[in-house]
């Protein structure tokens, strides 16, 4: 999965979901990085109506069944929500179509990095060397990921991230805000670490850590039930 598919010709629809302001980032680093953009789906917006500029809506998401579509574009999730990315990827792969990654010009990539269809790099994030990133990951603006780290599918890294060199980030794990990570740490699956947390070891896979260094999230207590 080298990173030039994000210059891969055919053109891409991008996928509309919430209120649309992440497609609107997306879009304006695929329009800066020169890609050829057919169109957007939303339900939100009437087909025909123009998104973000002169972006055409080309209709539902129900669009995503359409085989002449999913044959002749590859599709970005404009969307910063992890559960729909995902579960959106899977329907557009299930029906026989394709991802297409997008990275924004301004963002720095080493040429030994590996960067997954459909994931999306924003400005200002750096890739280090040798490292992967799978499908349909999410690096916001100024995020760094530095040498050998290894994204599983659908890591959103939130904006000032970083992750030192060798850090694995399972599936479905979010990195909050300025966090940073450790060297040679292993996140498991869907964790989430908080804004601003540094994280000095493992995170198990499931949980939330939060802090300087970084600890479990305390769950709070139930009021014990009135006995009279």
């Amino acid at each position: 999965m080298p990173n030039t598919v994000a210059n891969a010709p055919d053109p891409l629809v991008i996928v509309v979901g919430g209120s649309g302001r992440h497609a609107r980032v997306v879009l304006e680093a695929a329009d800066l990085a020169g890609l050829p953009v057919r169109g957007v789906l939303s339900d939100a917006l009437p087909a025909g109506e123009t998104f973000f500029g002169t972006h055409r809506v080309l209709g539902r998401l129900n669009r995503l069944q359409d085989r002449n579509l999913l044959q002749a574009c590859r599709f970005h999730l404009g969307t910063g929500d992890q559960a729909v990315r995902r579960s959106t990827a899977d329907t557009i792969e299930a029906q026989g179509g394709r991802l297409g990654t997008i990275i924004h010009p301004a963002a720095i990539l080493s040429p030994s990095a590996e960067i997954g269809a459909g994931t999306f790099v924003a400005a200002g994030a750096i890739i280090g060397v040798s490292a992967v990133l799978a499908e349909s990951c999410l690096v916001n603006t100024g995020a760094s990921i530095d040498h050998d780290c290894r994204l599983d599918p659908g890591v959103c890294v939130g904006p000032g991230a970083r992750l030192a060199g060798a850090v694995r980030c399972e599936a479905d794990v979010y990195i909050g805000l300025n966090a940073g990570i450790l060297q040679g740490l292993r996140i498991g699956r869907g964790a989430v670490v908080g804004a601003g947390a540094v994280v000095t070891r493992d995170v198990a896979a499931g949980s939330t850590i939060v802090g300087c260094p970084a600890r479990p999230m305390k769950r709070r207590s139930r009021p014990a039930a009135n006995a009279n």
